[in-house]
């Protein structure tokens, strides 16, 4: 194996889809991990999502916490590669295979370290989808690290939903990602808090046999209650319980809290919900379309179930399909568009000025030197146009699904919501204005280049009110998993 810039490649250890090797880098004569993807990106657009992904991974190497990134590229045959910093310390799983299950107030310090450096990637816009003990490494100080950030768009390069062994680590893996709905910040929680707990217990919370019998099955395992761990504090086991609530809705909502919530501050100060009750069998059900979760590797078993009725029952996990783009132009409507007005709702500013009304930012805004931009990260699937009516986009959950497009501004509309396409909106003098290409460059990030990316508004409505957001795009990439604005 030859790869610029790199000598002396030894295979370290084989997965299903990687292999990973030390390797000398020449230019700074230092030891490197490669990791290697056995899967070959077909189309320019796999490769760029990897790219990009790969840097956003990069940006995370200055936590302390995160395998630093070192460089990514693609082999002559297609494969995706990282060059990383080399762990010599094996993983939690190999400490724990070595040691035993590891006393509660150190899984509690790791605990805070590793969902700190979750939380940071999450604010990047960047979901790790298998966190499990062997991805975390430990370096040669003895430091805990997550692994593997940057691979994660390997796993949708060819589109599929089947779940494979080594895409799906079942133990660790939170009950949604069996009905393969999309990946969230809420499933790295759960990953995560199943990795303290095995390593507080020598085994996961909610040991899944792997392949399964049947959805009936699994579906008992994963609403099992979590066993208390002997020894271990009542606080540290209640706060690992609510990060492994199988409803997404009462689960722990982020990495930040989790956090927080281990470092010992009081539910009062974090506004924690109590501990839900195991989710009753009736209301959990598994999607009735679509395929059955299957096994690729040595044994390539089918674990096909037998599907539950539906019954009005609501599904455990909504799988997000892919939104549909649509170019209608839109026709009329120029008496709107051909409006001189370039003010905000009421004739006032963000912030207010003297003698000026101040009014709240619209949703997901907030006052800036621009006028209003993003208050954190604000992503949308397809836009859809009708003509005679207005374009309509529907907002990801997060920023790491799948999208195309992004907010980075917006402001409140002088009155309803007007029925025009996307492209005559962004016309309009009260639009165009905010929804600019410098405003647009002051609200992205500066790791990323927006030079080039397209400008287009979305119109909504807020109570009797309307408002806007200004939506941009990178025109070569389609849909990416991470995010060039907010905070």
């Amino acid at each position: 194996m030859q790869l610029p810039g790199l000598a002396d490649l030894t295979p370290l250890g084989q997965g299903g889809f990687a292999t990973v090797y030390r390797a000398r880098q020449v230019q700074l004569n230092r030891d490197v991990a490669v990791k290697i993807d056995n899967r070959v990106l077909q189309t320019d657009r796999d490769r760029r999502r990897f790219l990009r992904e790969a840097h956003a991974a990069a940006r995370l190497s200055g936590h302390p916490h995160v395998v630093a990134v070192h460089a990514a590229d693609i082999t002559p045959q297609g494969t995706p590669y990282l060059v990383m910093e080399l762990c010599t310390g094996g993983s939690l799983s190999d400490l724990v295979r070595r040691e035993g299950p590891l006393p509660a107030e150190r899984v509690r310090q790791l605990g805070v370290q590793l969902a700190d450096a979750l939380a940071a990637a999450h604010a990047e816009g960047v979901l790790h989808r298998d966190i499990k003990p062997g991805n975390i490494l430990i370096d040669r100080y003895g430091t805990a690290k997550l692994a593997d950030f940057g691979l994660a768009a390997l796993l949708d390069a060819e589109g599929g939903s089947t779940v494979t062994r080594d895409a799906l680590s079942p133990s660790y893996a939170p009950p949604e990602a069996f009905a393969m709905a999309q990946p969230t910040p809420a499933a790295d929680v759960y990953a995560l808090a199943a990795t303290l707990y095995d390593l507080l217990a020598g085994k996961p919370p909610r040991p899944v046999p792997w392949p399964i019998e049947s959805f009936d099955h699994l579906g008992e395992v994963l609403r099992s209650p979590v066993p208390v761990v002997a020894g271990v504090p009542r606080d540290l086991h209640e706060t690992l319980v609510r990060a492994l609530t199988p409803d997404i809705a009462y689960r722990t909502p982020s990495a930040a809290q989790l956090r927080d919530e281990l470092k010992g501050q009081s539910r009062d100060e974090l506004r924690v919900s109590p501990v839900p009750e195991p989710v009753p069998r009736q209301q959990v059900a598994w999607p009735q379309n679509g395929p059955a979760p299957q096994v690729s590797g040595p044994r390539a078993e089918s674990v096909q179930g037998p599907r539950q009725k539906a019954s009005g029952k609501k599904p455990w996990a909504v799988v997000v399909g892919a939104a549909v783009v649509a170019a209608v132009v839109a026709v009329g409507a120029w008496w709107w568009v051909s409006k001189d007005t370039n003010t905000t709702a009421a004739g006032a500013k963000p912030g207010g000025t003297s003698g000026q009304k101040s009014v709240e930012p619209p949703p997901r805004l907030k006052a800036c030197d621009t006028g209003y931009c993003v208050a954190e990260p604000t992503c949308y699937h397809g836009i859809n146009s009708v003509g005679g009516k207005a374009s309509t986009a529907r907002r990801a959950a997060d920023c790491s699904i799948p999208h195309f497009w992004e907010a980075f501004a917006g402001g409140w509309l002088s009155g309803a919501v007007p029925q025009v396409d996307n492209e005559e909106l962004v016309k309009a003098p009260e639009v165009k204005g905010v929804c600019t290409a410098d405003a647009m460059k002051a609200n992205t990030r500066p790791t990323v280049d927006t030079t080039n990316w397209e400008i287009t508004a979305i119109a909504f409505t807020e109570g009797d009110r309307g408002y806007f957001h200004c939506f941009a795009k990178d025109p070569e990439l389609g849909e990416t998993t991470t995010s060039a604005f907010g905070s």
